[in-house]
């Protein structure tokens, strides 16, 4: 995985560990906070290179700029038809969150060449925290991150919004299913330091044994 890219682990460390630059299993990345140009741009990259990249809660993502003028960019996007074949022909305007994600990267991606195709097959992108990714470690870019990228004060609104003012339906679904997974999370976290407490008890009962002790048992 790329430098770039850093652990989920409660607050952001100051300085990132240093990571290879390859991983074989998939990158999650959660996109909670981050800037959607600069989230898609390391997404392309890490694609391009190689490394299959997932990306969930794409509905908080941010863009840069008022929801006001975000809502009305997109729905002067909205307006723009093909002029031979509207109907038929496109341009296809995403109202999802993550297929607007989709398609930032897929800007940035030469996605009619063979290996710009392959590079696309390798980005999975969700709203929400599907099961397959609920208890695997998340990262964050904080090349991306508003918080460390976006100048304080400035405005920002959230995919989530701008998309469900254009047309899509599925925001209280996924805010009712998060609030549920949220829920056993919390609940899977409990007995899991319960368990990590109660193997510590126990460690700490057990008789030393000088022999043992020698060869660092």
């Amino acid at each position: 995985m790329s430098a770039d890219l850093d652990v989920r682990l409660g607050p952001i460390p100051q300085h990132p560990p240093k990571m290879s630059s390859f991983s074989s299993q998939p990158i999650v990345i959660d996109g909670k906070g981050h800037l959607l140009g600069r989230l898609a741009s390391t997404i392309a990259k890490q694609a391009l290179s190689g490394q299959k990249v997932s990306v969930v809660r794409c509905e908080e993502i941010n863009v840069s700029g008022s929801f006001f003028r975000n809502k009305l960019k997109y729905h002067a996007y909205l307006n723009k038809r093909h002029i031979v074949n509207p109907k038929k022909s496109g341009p296809f305007h995403f109202r999802a969150p993550s297929r607007i994600l989709f398609k930032a990267v897929r800007g940035m991606i030469p996605h009619k060449t063979a290996r710009g195709a392959a590079a696309i097959r390798r980005i999975s992108l969700y709203e929400g925290v599907p099961p397959a990714q609920d208890k695997v470690k998340k990262m964050v870019v904080p090349s991306a991150l508003r918080v460390l990228r976006l100048k304080p004060g400035r405005k920002y609104a959230t995919l989530k919004r701008v998309s469900h003012e254009v047309g899509w339906g599925y925001k209280d679904v996924v805010d009712r299913l998060e609030e549920k997974r949220k829920v056993k999370g919390q609940a899977y976290f409990e007995r899991k330091e319960a368990a990590r407490k109660l193997r510590a008890k126990a460690a700490a009962n057990v008789p030393q044994n000088e022999t043992l002790a020698k060869f660092g048992y």
